[in-house]
């Protein structure tokens, strides 16, 4: 299914299998001036390439590797014979068969690999200038592009809710912290995450998750230094294990976000 909303000049076009999921388990692509940003999960690839024709699309960058935000791209470049590029990190993974638990079959499937560039330091349309903003604790992989001229910034999947409260294996928590006061530095107008919601005006919000992650952080410092082990500091912070671990064969998990802060310390 897709559904789409205009803001200003940026179309929001937002995925997803299962009408009825939460909004976290959507996805989001922007198309701005012939440039798409990410191109969504494999299980609504035919229906986006079809939703794009006549709209322009002349190129795409993908902001990370993926399988929810590269899935199209090979839909993209037969239909429309468009160019993409990636981190340079992503591009030879971008270009192989990817391997996934059988979640991430279920909500986004498999992407059908595809031929991409590295990105520069900038990408360029008609009328913008977009800067490469490397935000690497989502992936090593990852980025953000920030067209500093309107105030836009796209954040891939940095940002997801303003209390996160799980985290896959590769995350890197303090990584995340470090790339959100990197986003607030740039004080952009608006947010266009690819899992959720665009944010207007999100300062208020950074500041706020910025200030939970801290705490989160310090909680796991002070516990740690109690001779707590990760699980009795996921109790004490977090209550009972967050729903999405059991869904996610523990991919997604409290427990991976106490590990993540303490591989700091």
């Amino acid at each position: 299914m897709i559904e789409s909303k205009s803001y200003g000049e940026v179309l929001q076009i937002r995925m997803s299998r299962y009408p009825d999921f939460p909004s976290g388990m959507w996805v989001c692509a922007y198309l701005i001036d012939g440039l798409l940003v990410d191109s969504g999960p494999a299980h609504t690839a035919q229906e986006l390439t079809d939703f794009l024709k006549d709209r322009g699309v002349k190129t795409v960058v993908n902001t990370h590797y993926h399988e929810d935000n590269i899935s199209a791209n090979k839909f993209l470049q037969d239909a429309y014979g468009v160019e993409i590029s990636a981190p340079a990190l992503s591009v030879e993974k971008i270009g192989r068969p990817a391997e996934l638990y059988p979640y991430q079959e279920e909500v986004w499937g498999y992407p059908v690999p595809s031929l991409v560039k590295p990105l520069g330091d900038f990408i360029e349309t008609e009328k913008y200038q977009f800067e490469v903003v490397p935000t690497p604790g989502h992936d090593l992989d990852h980025i953000c592009l920030f067209e500093r001229s309107q105030g836009w910034l796209f954040t891939g999947d940095l940002y997801v809710t303003p209390r996160p409260r799980v985290s896959r294996p590769i995350f890197d928590m303090p990584g995340i912290l470090a790339d959100l006061k990197k986003m607030r530095a740039l004080n952009p107008r608006i947010v266009f995450p690819a899992p959720t919601h665009v944010v207007i005006e999100p300062a208020e919000m950074l500041d706020k998750t910025i200030e939970y992650l801290e705490s989160v952080e310090s909680k796991v410092a002070e516990l740690h230094s109690r001779g707590m082990n990760a699980n009795q500091i996921m109790k004490e912070i977090f209550g009972e294990e967050d729903v999405m671990a059991p869904f996610t064969q523990q991919q997604f998990s409290s427990l991976n976000l106490v590990k993540s802060f303490l591989k700091k310390l």
